[in-house]
Formats: C-alpha cells, structure tokens, sequence
C-alpha cells in the first residue's frame, strides 16, 4: 500500500493546499459485497477546490501511470514557464 499526504503551503499558511497519493485496497467497491478494491488516484486540493485523477475501471496500470507521467511533464513546463516569465 502506498498513502502519502503532502502539505502544498507554508505551515504558517492559513491555505489548505495539499496532495494525496494513494494506491491500496480501498473499502469503496462497486459490489454490493463491500469487497474491499484495489484503488489508485492522485488528489489534489486547495481552500476551495479538489480533483481526484484515480485509474478508471477499464485503464491498465500501464495507462494510469502514463496519465500520471503527463501531468508531470506538463506541470514540470508550467514551472518553467513561471520562473520565466516577466513579473
């Protein structure tokens, strides 16, 4: 199982942003039976929004972390961007 949580702002920061990895058994099923389910998502909030990205019911691992990997790249060209850009 992997559950890690990470403050986003400063600990003196009354902002509430955050990031959730998960990957384990959840207690969440789509039977009846309460199975208990695989489950995987990354979840990303702050003081007023959330976006749970979770590998869906018919993507592979393969594809999942292809999407997580997309994210990054694509978060890690924001930076960039960022930090050049002009004040």
């Amino acid at each position: 199982m992997y559950n890690k949580r990470k403050w986003l702002n400063d600990k003196q920061s009354s902002s509430t942003g955050s990031i959730v990895c998960f990957s384990g058994l959840s207690n969440w099923s789509k039977n009846d039976d309460k199975t208990r389910a695989k489950s995987r998502f990354v979840e990303i909030s702050d003081c007023h929004n959330k976006i749970r990205i979770h590998q869906g019911q018919f993507e592979t691992k393969k594809e999942y972390i292809m999407k997580i990997i997309a994210m990054k790249e694509e978060l890690q060209d924001y930076i960039v961007f960022l930090q050049s850009e002009k004040p």
